[in-house]
């Protein structure tokens, strides 16, 4: 899919290629390690939020005897470059990552397990992090390869004067498959010229959509398991799901998987979207224009079965190499309860995984004010706390090259160019040869 980043994953081409048998992994206890001394990491933010960090990280420092300093991140190739450098012993003692690069530089045995310290329950408690989002980082030898921190949340943010105009209810919690395809319908019949539904994020009709699609309505997911896939099947209802997208494609009620969303938020801004769908973290791009209208933010429907909603997070992890585990530990502990309240208050991005941690998000949503901010609030709240989860991408390494099959067999049964049945078949035999290999 063209606008589907699966950050990170390549990284596990670096490491098999170079990683002598001295990289075994690690394990949580920290003996030997003092509490005290010097600990570094890394992020991929940008330089407000970074500010916010330093600032924070900073009160740690006075309190705690630990320095911590924030090291500059790569300019490009993150993933690549992360893992030279922890090759080299040369990485930070922390530093930002996805589940995907987790499991794949954890399998090579480059990161440090952090199942010790998490299981002691001193620092962080593993009951306080959302439903769903440690298994994400939890390797299939147990290993806990990283820490959940910043959580995106995924749905539609709406012009409520627009659906106001067609007679329609907004979107909102509880809302349902058949409510999303019955309004993109009768947005359409009120405004011909205007494209209902724009996908900014390329989630909603994808693969891991299509499949959360499927266990809403009483079916199965397309994989047994997207974090360590091992068999790959598409039931009726995989089938009913993707002829559905199709169908909204085909009417022009949505946009294709294709669509350029360069200019999305600029457009839904100045009232020209109706509907469109994204992440949270939108909502900075979209408030400074100051919308003239009246617009909120709706999750991910509910089926007639169950209400499934997305999980997905990024996290910490730390290298095998890390010197000092216990003041490392300690710093990832304060960012999760102090840090992320303090510099996500300040700069709303994001709510963490770590549900004490998150209060800060939302008290800097609330400090912006205002219908729009209220619904990401509710709607962040609403996923973070549903227990049936679906994981927004694979993180088995060959997950960048499923990628190729989308674009080859999924992408052009949604646009019309193959039957249904047969693109599903495409990609269900690629993603299982992948697997294979």
């Amino acid at each position: 899919m063209s606008r589907k980043n699966l950050a990170a994953v390549g990284a596990v081409a670096v490491v098999a290629a170079t990683c002598l048998t001295a990289c075994s992994s690690s394990s949580g206890g920290g003996s030997g390690s003092t509490a005290g001394g010097a600990v570094t990491y890394m992020t991929w933010e940008s330089n407000p939020t970074n500010a916010a960090f330093d600032k924070t990280m900073a009160s740690f420092t006075s309190t705690s005897g630990v320095t911590v300093k924030r090291e500059a991140a790569p300019n490009a190739d993150y993933a690549q470059k992360l893992a030279s450098m922890i090759l080299s012993k040369k990485a930070p003692d922390f530093f930002w990552c996805t589940p995907a690069q987790a499991q794949n530089l954890a399998a090579e045995g480059l990161l440090y397990d952090w199942s010790k310290k998490l299981d002691a329950g001193t620092d962080l408690k593993a009951e306080n992090f959302s439903p769903g989002s440690l298994d994400l980082w939890k390797t299939p030898k147990g290993e806990l390869a990283g820490i959940p921190t910043l959580a995106n949340t995924y749905g539609f943010f709406y012009n409520a004067d627009t659906f106001k105009k067609a007679g329609i209810a907004v979107p909102k919690i509880g809302w349902t498959w058949d409510d999303l395809f019955s309004d993109l319908k009768k947005l359409q019949e009120k405004d011909p010229g205007t494209m209902p539904l724009v996908t900014q994020w390329p989630l909603l009709d994808a693969t891991e959509g299509v499949s959360a699609y499927s266990v809403a309505n009483g079916g199965e997911p397309l994989v047994d398991s997207f974090v360590t896939t091992t068999k790959v099947s598409a039931d009726a209802t995989i089938h009913e799901g993707a002829q559905r997208f199709a169908d909204a494609i085909a009417a022009k009620q949505m946009t294709n998987p294709d669509y350029d969303a360069t200019n999305a938020m600029a457009a839904f801004s100045n009232g020209k979207i109706p509907l469109m769908f994204g992440g949270q973290w939108l909502n900075q791009m979209i408030s400074p224009n100051k919308p003239k209208f009246d617009w909120g933010y709706a999750p991910w429907p509910v089926g007639t079965a169950k209400n499934v909603q997305p999980i997905e997070t990024n996290g910490v992890c730390s290298p095998a190499s890390v010197k000092n585990p216990d003041a490392t530990w300690k710093a990832i502990a304060y960012l999760e309860t102090t840090g992320f309240n303090e510099s996500m208050e300040a700069v709303p991005v994001a709510p963490i995984a770590y549900t004490p941690g998150t209060e800060g998000y939302y008290k800097g949503l609330e400090a912006q004010g205002g219908t729009a901010a209220a619904s990401i609030e509710a709607t962040a709240k609403y996923e973070l706390s549903a227990t049936d989860k679906f994981n927004t991408s694979f993180l088995d390494p060959w997950a960048v090259k499923e990628t190729d099959i989308e674009k080859t067999s999924w992408n052009p049964m949604l646009e019309g160019k193959k039957p249904v049945d047969q693109g599903i078949d495409e990609t269900v035999a690629g993603i299982q040869g992948l697997i294979g290999k």
